[in-house]
């Protein structure tokens, strides 16, 4: 499926209170998105959240050249959460589809080859918001299908 088939729009909150971020400006890039969205800003162990709005620097790899620039990664979500014995916890998330968090497998060149560079600029954004995340006592964590619909 192409992205551009994918669901988007604009996620309009009930708890407007608990965004941290431009509340007139969330923006769901796919319909898990969407889904996690309105489970942070109904479940009540979620005292904040945000999409989008953590800069983590990392250095991109440039095909072109061999090298590496830098470059930007904004996580999707962002989450302070209260656990049931009432300590505080935080949290980065990335949500990807499964088969994009192992190494592609394709068989057609074309596609292989995009696969592969993605591949691979995922796991230097991953590493560094791995290593940001420590650095801040913060989770760190890719959510696929498997622990949203499981």
């Amino acid at each position: 499926m192409s992205r551009k088939n994918w669901k988007q729009g604009r996620y309009i909150l009930k708890n407007p209170e608990k965004y941290l971020g431009d509340v007139n400006n969330i923006i769901y890039r796919s319909s898990w998105e969407e889904e996690a969205f309105r489970h942070l800003d109904l479940n009540p162990n979620i005292l904040k959240w945000c999409s989008e709005e953590i800069p983590i620097q990392y250095m991109k790899p440039d095909p072109k050249t061999g090298g590496y620039t830098p470059s930007v990664y904004y996580p999707d979500l962002f989450i302070v959460k209260e656990d049931v014995n009432g300590n505080i916890g935080r949290e980065i998330i990335e949500i990807k589809p499964y088969k994009q968090t192992k190494p592609p497998r394709s068989r057609k060149p074309s596609t292989r080859l995009y696969e592969e560079y993605q591949w691979i600029v995922n796991q230097h954004k991953w590493e560094a918001a791995s290593s940001w995340c420590k650095a801040k006592g913060i989770e760190f964590r890719i959510m696929t299908e498997k622990d949203m619909f499981s």
